[in-house]
């Protein structure tokens, strides 16, 4: 119960939906692609019911090509809501244009009730990239949608009951078929999630590790350069952390690194990213901040961590400061987001040399 409640709540959370999405966008639109073939090549099928009639129509067939239009703004777009809603106005228009042509064949409602049952297994496929309750809406629009057409007598005669002798299991099948898929990416996106976190997370510490700290910074430049916005980069190290080390032992030392990326995180704000780079090297990336804000939350820390001590494994208690070091960049910054990553971390490490250099336990800007 617990397992279809969370996914139940993931497919109505963006993020999850937006990954699903661009996870089978390709499917998505070769599937709106495949539609279009068969839409052609039904001809053949009118050729069969009537024979007389069917010659008129190639030019109708050959019409699908209008799906082309659908399957290239899905391809375009990154929005899992516009995409979607592409998605459905292009099943049900290619539905109804599927009706209009069996319409004007003689015998063609009759004889052609597969037709009717091919856009479910349509959705069953098309749909697998989007939200269950996509899913759900969209097999029911085209399941119902030939009794409603019957029903305003635009579909007549409409054999009701042989339709839905075979629309009903097909329909509730498929709807039980997407729930099973919705629960197999659900397994997958968990598994995906963990390995992610894995890969980018410092296990010591549950802060960003350095090669995550990498793609953080150059997001946040490449944001730099294109909205203007300014970004900080603080950069911290535990001062004579080797002492610590030395003469407390290594748990001990273990203890100081957890208890400062504790302080970080605890201090920053939500936006901010907190990384380690390595041994006792802290950094955190500020988005939309300059130097001087950036100096308040390094202040901040700075005598949190003065404030703060521990005991040692023998007891003894320990007090430690650390060192930080600013760097910021504005609108005027003219680089690639690379090149300004790294000017970036370059400026705030010769800021934290600095400060070592001033007296330690103090924080300089660049």
């Amino acid at each position: 119960m617990t397992d279809a409640t969370e996914i139940l709540r993931h497919n109505r959370d963006s993020e999850y939906l937006q990954r699903k999405f661009l996870a089978y966008r390709p499917q998505t639109c070769l599937i709106i692609l495949l539609t279009a073939v068969m839409g052609v090549s039904g001809w053949m099928i009118d050729f069969n019911i009537d024979p007389q009639t069917a010659p008129g129509l190639i030019w109708m067939r050959l019409c699908y090509v209008w799906l082309l239009i659908p399957a290239w703004f899905i391809w375009r777009t990154d929005s899992h809501r516009r995409a979607a809603l592409y998605a459905l106005i292009a099943l049900v228009l290619a539905q109804l244009h599927d009706i209009a042509i069996l319409r004007l064949l003689s015998g063609g409602l009759s004889t052609a009730i597969m037709s009717f049952v091919f856009y479910p297994l349509v959705v069953a496929l098309l749909f697998l990239g989007f939200s269950l309750f996509v899913n759900w809406t969209a097999l029911a629009l085209v399941t119902l949608s030939p009794f409603l057409l019957a029903s305003t007598g635009w579909l007549n005669p409409f054999p009701d009951k042989l339709y839905g002798l075979i629309i009903w299991p097909t329909s509730i099948f498929l709807a039980c078929n997407c729930v099973a898929f919705a629960m197999g990416y659900h397994r997958r996106y968990l598994l995906e999630r963990a390995l992610e976190d894995a890969s980018n997370t410092d296990p010591m510490t549950g802060v960003a590790n350095r090669r995550h700290f990498q793609y953080l910074l150059q997001r946040e430049t490449s944001r730099l350069l294109r909205l203007s916005q300014p970004c900080a980069l603080l950069m911290l190290d535990i001062d004579h952390f080797k002492r610590i080390n030395d003469n407390h032992g290594h748990p001990t030392g273990d203890r100081a690194i957890k208890a400062l990326a504790d302080a970080c995180t605890l201090n920053a704000r939500d936006v901010d990213e907190v990384a380690r780079l390595g041994g006792e090297e802290f950094a955190i990336i500020m988005p939309g901040t300059t130097t001087e804000g950036a100096a308040h939350l390094a202040e901040r820390i700075r005598a949190y961590v003065e404030a703060m001590h521990f005991a040692s494994d023998d007891g003894e208690a320990i007090r430690w400061t650390v060192s930080i070091g600013i760097a910021s960049l504005d609108h005027s910054a003219q680089a690639s987001a690379e090149l300004l990553g790294e000017q970036l971390i370059a400026r705030a490490d010769a800021a934290l040399y600095e400060a070592k250099h001033a007296g330690r336990n103090c924080v300089r800007p660049c």
